[in-house]
């Protein structure tokens, strides 16, 4: 009954708008109001957002609806202006604008409602493999002073070399900055965190592990790189209901999320060197963080220009974490997002300007509105396959650290995800190699003390006395 009151609400509004009864400005509202229903369903639903569909509709509606919200609110002047990049705002076509807004509602529904039919609550997780805690607490405090380094190292290079646009211009200049040595080291270092927040307990070691981590990113996060670590935030968030089994409190949650919105914003002023408060509009930060949406109005309005391109697009985005984005050496038809910003603004994007992608635009790229139906009928299945996978520890491990780039897709590309997966597998064979370095390490300590390990069987011991 609730998915088909949800279907029977888009198809009325789509009709009546089609026979002229509904206004641009009343589709824009009922596109709002379903994208922030959808997110109260979410947490009514999912036992208090215990599901990550919760989150992936609230940055959904930040990122795709915070436009909607400004202009509501009197800081938007026009939903079918483009302003994003472009020196000189103009204006899409009614059609376009529509069907951005049908897209973008179809689409919530549309990843919500798998995720609501399969749905079964599940109680709070644990495992038994605190055996392997000493161990990980030895890789993350040996390589966070790594980390630590390479972060500083970027946070110079950066401020040398014109700041947060350097990771678009001259990330092989960035990454070469650091050894090479260091860069492998710090690949174990956030598995190894996360793998502590599965397996650990007490809560004061989990704040001080998750503290001086955010100590080792912190020059990083001042060049104005904030995206992934908010999101990597959202994920340890989940994975700690997910231990507990508990709902949250509403109003934690509201504080959270302006707490975010209030760093986020900080760190773009740094990141742009502007005396403009962030408290004195937080409409105007929703306008931002909902720029969004132009991209998909720009893929809608302009998808010849980008559909016969669209296998080379995912195919970078494959790649994408171990084949950094140059914007320096742009070739046209090969990322989704630099093809969107070099259409909007050549001579900025050449400086280093982006506008980012979003799964729904490429979407439509793909096969237009049968291409959002499919994505986000797809999309609901994998957030309902993370829930499902983490029901074990093992599984729980995957998902917070692929989860941050899952959430990211709604202003990110289709494949990233992907791409993250893989590297996660790399991370993890080469935490398997240290386990079994570690372990062989352990054996020999004890054979050299005359301790035996408790885990050795009863041969090996009678092995070790007869010697």
């Amino acid at each position: 009954m609730e998915a088909l009151a949800l279907l029977a609400a888009v198809a009325a509004a789509s009709l009546c708008f089609i026979a002229g009864w509904l206004t641009m400005d009343g589709a824009a509202v009922l596109t709002l109001t379903l994208l922030l229903s959808l997110i109260v369903f979410a947490w009514k639903r999912f036992d208090g957002g215990r599901h990550p569909c919760f989150l992936f509709l609230c940055l959904l509606a930040l990122f795709q609806g915070g436009r909607l919200i400004a202009y509501f609110a009197g800081q938007t002047t026009d939903i079918a202006r483009i302003e994003l990049m472009t020196a000189y705002p103009f204006d899409v076509s009614p059609e376009v604008t529509a069907t951005m807004l049908l897209s973008l509602a179809l689409s919530g529904m549309l990843i919500y409602l798998p995720c609501r039919c399969y749905y079964r609550p599940m109680g709070a997780q644990s495992s038994s493999r605190s055996d392997l805690l000493p161990y990980l607490y030895s890789v993350l405090c040996l390589s966070m002073p790594v980390q630590l380094f390479k972060s500083y190292c970027y946070y110079q290079y950066a401020a040398q070399h014109g700041g947060y646009l350097v990771f678009f211009i001259d990330h092989a200049g960035l990454a070469g900055c650091v050894p090479t040595a260091v860069r492998a080291i710090s690949l174990v270092t956030l598995p190894a965190l996360v793998g502590i927040f599965v397996l650990e307990r007490r809560p004061r070691l989990l704040y001080a592990a998750a503290a001086a981590y955010l100590v080792t990113v912190g020059p990083v996060v001042l060049t104005g790189s904030r995206g992934a670590v908010f999101t990597f935030l959202l994920s340890l968030w989940y994975l700690a209901k997910v231990k507990s089994g508990k709902r949250v409190r509403l109003s934690s949650l509201a504080l959270m999320a302006m707490a975010f919105l209030l760093m986020g914003g900080l760190i773009g002023a740094w990141r742009v060197k502007t005396s403009d408060s962030v408290l004195s509009s937080p409409i105007q930060l929703l306008a931002e963080q909902g720029m969004s949406l132009n991209v998909t109005q720009v893929a809608i309005a302009e998808r010849r220009q980008f559909a016969p391109h669209f296998v080379s697009y995912l195919g970078s985005e494959v790649q994408a974490a171990f084949v950094a984005a140059d914007q320096a050496n742009y070739v046209a038809g090969k990322r989704f997002n630099e093809d969107v910003a070099m259409f909007l603004n050549p001579i900025a994007f050449q400086l280093g300007f982006g506008s980012g992608s979003a799964y729904l635009a490429e979407a439509y790229v793909l096969g237009r509105l049968w291409g959002v139906v499919v994505i986000s009928i797809l999309l609901g299945l994998l957030l309902h396959a993370t829930y499902i996978g983490s029901r074990s520890a093992f599984g729980l491990f995957l998902v917070t650290m692929i989860l941050p780039d899952v959430l990211w897709m709604t202003r990110g590309g289709l494949l990233d995800w992907l791409s993250a997966g893989l590297r996660v597998v790399v991370s993890i064979l080469v935490l398997v190699t240290g386990w079994v370095l570690y372990r062989a390490a352990a054996f020999l300590l004890a054979m050299l003390l005359g301790r035996p390990s408790s885990r050795l069987s009863r041969s090996q011991e009678a092995l070790l006395q007869g010697q």
